[in-house]
């Protein structure tokens, strides 16, 4: 979907366009990833949740505190000591796992995407932020396409759709209840 690879077959439209049209530059404005294991860069949380996106870049720090406060990401901020100045080593010895995908979450959230990509990417967050972070998901405009990978279903609770993949295979399995009961029936059956 993010074009990460070229399907082998078959196409990958996004917004009725073909993917492979979108320049970098388009694709990374209409597409976030929030990953297990995020990528930051040595600097502060500031820099880190700016980096790339130009709506954000020449605003004071009270403007920025304010499209984070907008976004709802002001409880999340709150988990960093120095806040927006906490320092932050690409090595990520300074901060914990955890911090490193809410850095992530917010970075993916201001870009404000049309596709967000979350890859699993609560799995290092305590319960009480991961609530914190499915009320900011549903407050995300209905405009922007949610993808959640995940192991856990309580992530996936409020998920539309639901697909299962398993050994290359995708099937859909509809609502999180019959997700249930598919997971039971194979462990029965294993």
């Amino acid at each position: 979907m993010a074009r990460l690879y070229d399907p082998t077959a078959g196409t990958v439209i996004l917004a009725g366009k073909d993917i492979r049209t979108y320049s970098a530059e388009e694709r990374t404005r209409k597409i976030g990833f929030i990953l297990q294991e995020p990528f930051l860069f040595t600097g502060t949380v500031r820099e880190n949740i700016l980096y790339g996106n130009e709506a954000y870049q020449n605003q004071s720090k009270e403007q920025l505190a304010e499209a984070i406060r907008r976004a709802n990401l002001d409880g999340l901020l709150e988990r960093f000591d120095d806040g927006l100045d906490t320092k932050v080593q690409a090595s990520g010895d300074a901060i914990s796992l955890g911090q490193k995908q809410l850095i992530a979450f917010m970075r993916a959230v201001l870009r404000n995407p049309e596709l967000l990509i979350l890859d699993e990417a609560t799995a290092n967050i305590d319960t009480v932020t991961e609530q914190l972070l499915d009320e900011i998901l549903q407050n995300l405009p209905e405009t922007t396409t949610r993808i959640i990978i995940a192991h856990r279903l309580n992530t996936i609770e409020t998920a539309d759709e639901i697909f299962f993949i398993n050994a290359g295979e995708v099937t859909r399995a509809g609502s999180l209840s019959d997700a249930v009961d598919r997971l039971l029936h194979n462990k029965r059956s294993s």
